[in-house]
């Protein structure tokens, strides 16, 4: 009966280590799309003050060329 309660238990640390939300591949993949959007956001932003695109591309870390296609 041990045995059972210790696989149950490591089981059930497992399952609660799987849901930790922020520990997650799928988190951090939509907190890395969000800050992605944000910036691109920002860059359309700036690209409608007339801001330089190599300055945009220092402040959002976009590249230049994505940068650039905002402007179409």
């Amino acid at each position: 009966m041990v045995y059972k309660k210790n696989a149950v238990d490591r089981m059930f640390a497992e399952v609660m280590k799987m849901l930790r939300l922020e520990d997650s591949e799928t988190y951090r993949k939509l907190i890395k799309e969000g800050e992605r959007n944000k910036s691109i956001e920002i860059a359309k932003k700036l690209l409608k003050e007339g801001m330089d695109i190599d300055k945009i591309a220092q402040i959002t870390e976009l590249p230049k060329e994505e940068i650039k296609k905002l402007l179409n």
